[in-house]
C-alpha cells in the first residue's frame, strides 16, 4: 500500500501544487493555501495478490474562475486515465471510474471543487 501512496504522490507532485493524502493537515494560521490537491481511498485497501479499488481525486481552488481548477483537473486527468506502472514490487494500472469527473459545490462561497474518480488495480510481485 505505501508504494501506491508513493506512487499516487509522485505523479501529482510533479504539477507543482500542494498534494495530501486523505485530508488537508491543520494549518497553523488557520487558513487554507489554494489550491491543492487530496487524494484518497474510500474502500478498504488491502494490497493481497491483486486488487481493485477507487481512488478519489479532490481539487481545490479559490478562484472566481474556472480556468485554473479546469487546467489543474485536465493535467490530472491526463496523468491517470490510462496510468500504467511496473516496478520489482507492484504493477499498477489506473483508468477512468464511471462517472470519472464531478463539479461538486461547496458550502463556502468562493470555494471550487473537482472530483476525479479512478479504478486502480495493484498486482502485488511479492507474495
Amino acid at each position: 500500500m505505501l508504494e501506491i501512496y508513493k506512487l499516487i504522490d509522485a505523479k501529482l507532485s510533479t504539477l507543482s501544487i500542494p498534494v495530501y493524502a486523505d485530508l488537508y493537515p491543520k494549518a497553523k494560521t488557520g487558513s487554507k493555501v489554494y489550491p491543492y490537491i487530496i487524494f484518497n481511498f474510500p474502500n478498504t485497501f488491502n494490497l493481497n495478490y491483486s486488487d481493485i479499488n477507487q481512488m478519489q481525486i479532490d481539487i481545490w481552488d479559490n478562484k472566481t474562475s474556472v480556468i485554473e481548477i479546469e487546467t489543474i483537473s485536465k493535467k490530472v486527468d491526463d496523468i491517470f486515465k490510462h496510468l500504467l506502472f511496473n516496478n520489482t514490487e507492484i504493477f499498477v494500472k489506473t483508468y477512468r471510474d464511471k462517472p470519472y469527473r464531478l463539479k461538486l459545490d461547496e458550502i463556502d462561497n468562493g470555494i471550487q471543487r473537482r472530483q476525479l474518480r479512478y479504478v486502480v488495480k495493484a498486482m502485488s510481485k511479492v507474495i
